[in-house]
Formats: C-alpha cells, structure tokens, sequence
C-alpha cells in the first residue's frame, strides 16, 4: 500500500490536499464527503476501507472551502464540482473501474462531477442523498442508502428512488441523516450492515 498527496490550488485560496491510496489495483473509488462530513468520519471511513479491502485503490477527496475552514456558500458549489473534477482527471486514466461514493452533500457534487466524465462509466455509491441529487440517481443508478428519519429526505423522496431503473435502495428504519439511531450498539449494527451492502455492491465490476 501507498499514500500519496494530491495538491491543487482552489477558489478559497488555500491548496487542496487529497489522499490516494494506491496498491496497484485496476479500479478506484473516489470518496465525495458531506457538507459538514468528512472522510474520515465513519460511514467513509469504514466503507473505504472495505473498498480498499474489495480490490480498490482509494482517492479522498477534501474540498476546497474545508481546507480553508470556512463555511460553503451554495452559490459556490460549482467550484466545488470544478475542481473535484480536476482532482479526479489527475489519476482516473490509470484505472479500467471506477465507483464514486458520497455522503449528503456529496451526492449531488458527486452526480454533477460524473456529468463531466461523459466518456467514462462510473457506478455509484450515494449516502443519505439530497431532494438535488433525485435526477442523478435517476440518471445514473446505483446503491442508495437512506434512513426512514432523515429529515432532509422524506418518504415520498424514498420512494421516488425506489421506483428508479438499475437502483438499489438500501432503507434503514428509524436512522436519521447520519444514519445513526439512538441506541448506540445498533447504530454499530447499522453501519456495519451498510459497510457490508457497499461492500457487495463495489465487488460486482
């Protein structure tokens, strides 16, 4: 295993810094995180390392105005989108496979950021999806995982999804927008049974 450095310059005049782990692998999933969620918080964290365990180099990415500690502005978010693109277009011609995995926020960078890589086929992992990213995971597919009391997708979104074409929907009873619950060892049940659906999902190329 390798860890390197990937250092872009971005709109919030601070460098962006992501981590690629690398092991030789011909396929890589790119981790888009949450507004206020980052990669290395659990749902990321352990499904990337399941997805390294899987056969998957990894790149984490970090946007912009987090490596400058501020606060997103949305009528910034197409910088956000801008420069994961750029970030990706750095390693993606070096892997025949690859899978984006988001959370929140990510999602809909994630689905948007996808657009711009018309010419690849690229499978999605989307994690407590937005009402924004409804059209993207119509458009592209994939495995959604949401939770029953999610305050920012209700049921009617729920469903919506599930009606999708090549969309699997993972539906977590009683979980809120950070997929937890408020019994502490089943919110360790849950995220292992997510870790393991991703898992399933990223192991069919």
């Amino acid at each position: 295993m390798q860890v390197n450095k990937i250092i872009l310059p971005s709109a919030w005049g601070r460098d962006i810094t992501h981590k690629h782990v690398t092991n030789s692998n011909t396929s890589v999933a790119v981790f888009f995180p949450g507004q206020n969620y980052s990669c290395e918080l659990p749902l990321l964290y352990y499904t990337s390392r399941s997805a390294f365990a899987t056969g998957y180099d990894l790149l984490m990415l970090e946007y912009g105005y987090q490596s400058a500690r501020t606060t997103l502005d949305q009528s910034q978010v197409d910088n956000v989108i801008q420069e994961c693109y750029n970030s990706i277009q750095q390693i993606i011609n070096k892997y025949d496979n690859v899978v984006f995995v988001s959370k929140s926020l990510g999602t809909y960078i994630a689905g948007k950021t996808a657009e711009l890589f018309s010419d690849r086929s690229i499978r999605h992992v989307f994690l407590t999806p937005l009402q924004s990213s409804i059209p993207l995971i119509e458009k592209f597919g994939g495995l959604v995982v949401c939770g029953t009391k999610d305050q920012l997708f209700a049921e009617k979104e729920i469903q919506q999804v599930a009606g999708f074409p090549n969309t699997q929907l993972l539906k977590v009873e009683d979980a809120d927008h950070g997929l937890e619950v408020e019994d502490l060892h089943h919110s360790l049940d849950i995220l292992k049974s997510i870790v393991e659906a991703s898992n399933r999902f990223l192991s069919t190329k």
